[in-house]
This record gives structure tokens, sequence and C-alpha cells, in this order.
């Protein structure tokens, strides 16, 4: 990939005593649109405050370049800021230094442009110990007289979130908008309001309008005191920022919203939302975000080279192939049964696991683990999963796995049968499984036993199935995702004649949509190949890992060994085989134990 180059029409720009004249009034305005999410739109004023020497636009000019994607040119405005206002710091010493005057806002603008350093090494490498040392650089030049304090936390706030610290991303969030109304230019409410809904929502578990992030309580800074206070609204942002020049909408703030909804629910009109809003979306790092979120989600419905055309088409720039790049490649071709290509993938994200967020690592080393299972080499599996679970179980957030861990069953099931790794498999069950309320309704509502009998519950109370084929049929749909009628008539009755099979394959959708509902199933595609996609959750005994040891048996064994049927039951032997054997081994280790 060749290598990143700013964008057309960004050039050095020329001094002039007009420039310099005009740099705050140049500065305000980029500031104003790079809260809106307007990079682009703010480069170049950005960059004609910087040649005007203001001190803020040289702190921060670095930064924007970062938050296009452009890391070579951020990096040269970065040092660049850094030898300037430390030699300007320096040479200010004198009369200057007892009022407010270019040796202060030096200062103040010096320790921002090392409040940026950090926080762009902490999105390079997103380890505590780099976000630790970018929260003490944000929070010393908050202490400062500065107009980029709120823009300071808010970038960390975006951070923290992306790495999967939504929780102290709340407390950023709230000293961000605390600070708000001591800023020269205003950050537009709809983004404060999209910025909680997405943080709450993935706190929460459940969806949270604009309104009640606006009004949602946040804790204080100081450690045990109780939740206080309401986020200040949307009005008083208003007020705070109506002597400046309007800001046009912000493509963050309906990208945020859009991943919000995606979080709980991943129908057609959330995807449709999120691609829309990708679109406009400038910030890197957001633009991935979204991107790998629609993927995940495409991936997951079968719509596979669609997934993969999101992943590569997020940079704005060119740019080089980052690990998260490879992770996530890595695990929609995995999906797709690229087993050879998506384990060198994720390897190639394994180099360097200081670039993952921790979330990202577990993930990374769960799904290679599951491929190595699939190749039967089990000793390597087991390896990495002695290294996946422990890290699970470190995780802040460790619920945002739970769709992981519900795909790989049996890399979980195989977990849950070796002594050393059952007691962290199942821990690791329990932490993904701690829902909010609508999560618990949800997982509350419809499951279906497979192993051993096969009933259908709702809310716990059996619901009587007049055809075994519907269970084969719901089953199907919730660990296959998205699939053409042609290849599930295939998978589920390889053995019957066409007429057969469409007959056999309507009665079990009838009788699917009489229970969970007339729109439970999405009918896509041309008429003559039409697709179907399960959209009511259904979970599955086989998707826990303690499954197999509560209730061993076959896998719906009212059915014939054939097609995918007989493919499950392979991948689920340790149902019978395995788990008999293991059984037996510690039924003799008890049996004989005293003799040795």
């Amino acid at each position: 990939m060749s290598p990143p180059v700013p964008p057309p029409g960004i050039a050095d720009v020329a001094v002039s005593p007009e420039v310099i004249r005009r740099a705050a009034d140049w500065r305000t305005q980029a500031l104003g649109l790079l809260g809106a999410g307007r990079i682009q739109e703010a480069l170049w004023p950005m960059a004609r405050a910087n040649a005007g020497g203001d001190p803020w636009a040289v702190a921060t000019l670095g930064y924007i370049y970062a938050l296009l994607g452009l890391s070579e040119a951020a990096e040269r405005h970065e040092t660049a800021a850094l030898n300037y206002l430390s030699r300007e710091g320096l040479s200010q010493e004198g009369p200057h230094q007892e009022s407010l005057g270019n040796d202060a806002s030096c200062t103040a603008a010096l320790a921002c442009a090392q409040a940026w350093a950090a926080l762009r090494q902490a999105e390079a490498q997103p380890q505590e110990a780099d976000w630790q040392r970018a929260f003490q650089c944000v929070q010393h030049a908050s202490s400062l007289p500065s107009l980029l304090t709120p823009h300071l936390w808010l970038a960390l706030a975006r951070g923290l979130r992306e790495a999967g610290e939504a929780a102290q991303a709340v407390q950023a969030l709230q000293t961000a908008q605390t600070a708000q109304g001591k800023a020269d230019q205003a950050i537009p409410a709809e983004v404060w309001a999209a910025e909680w809904t997405l943080t709450l929502t993935l706190i929460s578990g459940q969806v949270v309008d604009e309104q009640g992030a606006e009004d949602a309580p946040v804790e204080s800074e100081a450690r045990g005191k109780q939740k206080q206070g309401t986020l200040v609204s949307s009005a008083k942002h208003g007020e705070s920022a109506a002597h400046h020049t309007p800001t046009p909408a912000s493509p963050d703030a309906r990208a945020l919203r859009a991943l919000a909804a995606l979080q709980l629910q991943g129908n057609v009109g959330a995807l449709t939302e999120l691609a829309d809003a990708l679109e406009a979306v400038e910030r890197v790092n957001l633009r991935r975000t979204c991107a790998f979120a629609l993927a995940e989600r495409l991936s997951m419905l079968g719509a596979h080279r669609a997934a993969l055309a999101a992943v590569h088409s997020y940079p704005l720039f060119p740019r080089p192939t980052e690990a998260r790049d490879w992770a996530c490649r890595g695990l929609l071709l995995r999906r797709q049964h690229h087993d050879c290509a998506a384990l060198r993938d994720l390897d190639a994200a394994l180099q360097a696991p200081g670039s993952l967020p921790p979330p990202w690592v577990v993930r990374v080393r769960l799904h290679r683990a599951d491929l190595l299972y699939r190749q039967n080499l089990v000793p390597q599996a087991l390896d990495g999963l002695r290294e996946a679970l422990p890290g699970l179980l470190r995780l802040s957030a460790p619920q945002l796995l739970a769709p992981d861990l519900a795909e790989l069953t049996t890399l979980m099931q195989l977990a849950a049968l070796e002594p050393d790794l059952s007691i962290w498999a199942e821990q690791a069950d329990q932490a993904v499984h701690r829902q909010g309320p609508q999560q618990a309704e949800a997982w509350a509502g419809w499951t279906l036993d497979t192993l051993g009998q096969t009933t259908l519950r709702r809310g716990g109370q059996p619901v009587p199935l007049r055809w075994p084929e519907t269970a084969l049929l719901i089953a199907y749909l919730t660990l296959q995702g998205e699939v053409t009628r042609t290849q599930a008539e295939l998978d589920l009755f390889p053995d019957l004649p066409p007429k057969q099979t469409l007959a056999l394959f309507r009665q079990a959708l009838a009788e699917l949509r009489a229970h969970l509902g007339p729109d439970a199933v999405r009918v896509g595609g041309p008429k003559r190949y039409p697709t179907y996609t399960l959209l009511v959750p259904v979970a599955l005994d086989v998707q826990r890992p303690s499954a197999v040891a509560a209730a061993p048996g076959l896998f719906l064994p009212l059915l014939p060994h054939t097609g995918w049927v007989a493919e499950r039951r392979t991948l689920h032997r340790l149902t019978d085989q395995h788990f008999i054997e293991q059984q037996s081994r510690k039924a003799k280790d008890q049996r004989f134990g005293g003799y040795d």
C-alpha cells in the first residue's frame, strides 16, 4: 500500500501580515469545525492559524492530521509544534511573565501539544499504561488556562471507549462537558448527546435515547461519592455557543447514534442507517469502528463479500494495514471458512499485540483457537484458550464478547470438558452474560434445547412443536445466519426429492412463523433464489459451554443422521464420545486413586 499523502489542496501556508492578524479567527473557525466532526474542512483554517503563529493552532494541527489517519504528517507537525512551543516558552522569559501574554499561552499550548501527542500514542498502542499517561497529560493541560480543554477530554473519552473502557470514558465525558462552559468554542449539543447515547448503551446494555443521555446522571471524579447532578442540557450548550458562527450538522453524531442502535438491534434498518452515516464520517477511528461493526453484522448475516468491502473501504487516504485491520479481516475470513487465510491474518494481528485493545486481543486468540481446533490441532487450540480465557476475565466489559462466545460454541464446549479450563470457561460464560435489562429480557425469551431432546421454550415454558423439522430450521437459521433456500434444502434434506424437500421447508417455515411471529424471518434476494434470515433471537443450549455437561446427548435426536445434522453432530461429538471418555477417566482416577 502506498504511503499516506496529504489531502489535496493542503500545503504549507505562506506567512503574511494578513495571516498573522487573522490567526485567532482562523483557529476559532477550525475548532468549531473540529467539534462538529468536519475534519477536512477544519484542516485549512487550522493550517492558516498555525502559519500565523497562533499557539493553540500550532499545538493542534498535528492531531487533526492524525484524525484523518495521516500518521506521517501528524508526527511531523507534532514534532515541529513541540520544538516551536518549547523554544517560544524559553524565549519569553522576563517582563512578559507578569501578565497573561505569549509566555502563558505558549506554556499552556505546549501542555496541550504534549497531551495530543500522548493521546495519539495511546490510540496507536491502546494499553493501560499508555492511556494512564494520556490521562495525566490531559489532566495537566486542563490545569492551565486553555481553549482546548473540552476537546482534549472528549478525545480521551472517545479513545477509552474504543479501547473497551466505557466506564472510564463516562468520567472523561463528564469532565469534558464540565469544561464546555469555559471553552472559547463550544462543541455542538448533538455531539454531546450522541457521545453519551453510545457510551451509556455500551455500559447499560440497552439503547439510551438522546434526551435520556442529556439528563443521565454520571459519577463524580472523586471515588466513592454518590452519583450526582445531571448533564448540561442542550439549551445551555446552545446559549454558551450562541456568539459563535453556526457549524454544520455533525456527521459524527449520526454515526454514533447508528452504532448505539446497532449494538442491540441488528435489523436491516440499523445496518442501512450505519452504512449511510459512515459515508460522511471523516475521523478515521470512528470510520474504522463503524466499518468493523457493519462488517461484523453483515458477516453474521452471510453477506461476506459486502463485509470485506466495508472493511477495505474505511480509510479516507492510503495507509498501511494495521493490526486491527488484520484482526477484523481474519474474523470475516473465518466465517467464510477460508481457514488458512484467516489463520494467516490473525497471526499477523498478533505480531503486534500492543497495537490491539485488550478486547481485540482476546477475540483474536479465541477465533484463532477455533481455527486450530477445526484443523484438528487440539493441543494448540487448548493453548490458545489458556491465553484467551484469563484475558477475557480481566476485561472491564467482558459482556461485549458475548456474541463471540455464542459463535464459538464447539470451542467453548471443548474448554468446558478440560479439567484446567472448565472453571475459566464457566466464569467467562457468566461474565459475558451479565446483561442489562433489555438483554436479560431477550435471553429470557425464546430458547431451544437441542442436546438429548428437542424443546422450544418461551420464558421457560415449553412450546409444543408439531414437526421436528421446525426445530431443525430454527437451529439452522440461528447458527448459520443468512442462507439461500437452495442451500438450506441441500443442507437439511439432502436425501429427499426436490418436491418433498420444498414441502418440508415450507411446512417448517410456516410453523416457525406461527410461534415466533410473521416477521420472524426476513426474506430477501431475487425471487427465484430467495434468502432467509432469522430476526428473532433464539438462545440454543449448544451456545453455552456448560450445556454439554448438564445435558449430554445427541444433537437433535429426532432427526436422521444426514446433511447438516450429521455435520453438527460431528462438531458436537464432545456430547457423546469425548464426554464419556472424560467421565470414564475421572471415575477411574477416583476409584484407583487410593492405591497410588
